[in-house]
């Protein structure tokens, strides 16, 4: 029995370039946000535990940028090519996404912009009952609690490497890439490509 093509796919980290710690969009954004370089002390996804500052500042800086950010970060190199083949060969590509949904203009432009296809678009930080609704067979993604909310339901997931996922072990349903590349060749493989 084949499985059937349905991928579910991140946004931020995984669809986004968001690169490594020195030259992070959303670093480089609260650096200039504060006015000086600010060090992290934690390797985290959230701001709260990556870096010693009072909630409020985080607030009013995400408020202030993160319209900005998500309209202005960089495409990921292949993630553009991979989608569009996996597109053409009749998957149903669902891109969920934890942006809230006051963004859902900003994030659909910026696809649009970057000639990425899709079949959906979800805006819902807990990803894997959506997924499951979906029957989404596999799922890119970076975020390490989502990788595991998404195994927990017994879906595989190419988990792209980040700073702030290091800690979580590969296993049987999750498997570790560094880039596009290497994730369209899981993929292929995954599905008997």
């Amino acid at each position: 029995m084949s499985l059937a093509r349905i991928i579910g796919i991140d946004i931020d980290g995984v669809i986004t370039d968001e690169t490594h710690i020195n030259e992070n969009i959303w670093h480089n954004a609260l650096c200039n946000y504060l006015g000086y370089e600010i060090p992290r002390v934690k390797d985290s996804y959230y701001f709260d535990e990556a870096y010693d500052l009072p909630g409020e500042i985080i607030i009013d800086f995400l408020e202030k940028n993160i319209a900005n950010i998500y309209a202005e970060v960089k495409l990921a190199a292949g993630a553009r090519e991979t989608i569009t083949y996996l597109y053409n060969n009749e998957f149903e590509i669902h891109l969920i996404t934890a942006r809230e949904p006051e963004f859902e203009k900003i994030t659909r432009k910026w696809l649009e912009d970057h000639q990425i296809p899709y079949t959906s678009l979800s805006h819902d930080e807990n990803k894997a009952p959506l997924a499951l609704e979906k029957g989404i067979s596999l799922f890119l993604e970076d975020n390490a609690c989502n990788s595991e909310a998404l195994a927990s339901y017994n879906i595989p997931v190419i988990l792209f490497d980040k700073f702030h996922n290091r800690h979580l072990k590969e296993n049987s349903i999750i498997k570790r890439v560094n880039n596009w590349t290497e994730a369209k060749k899981l993929i292929q493989e995954y599905y008997s490509l």
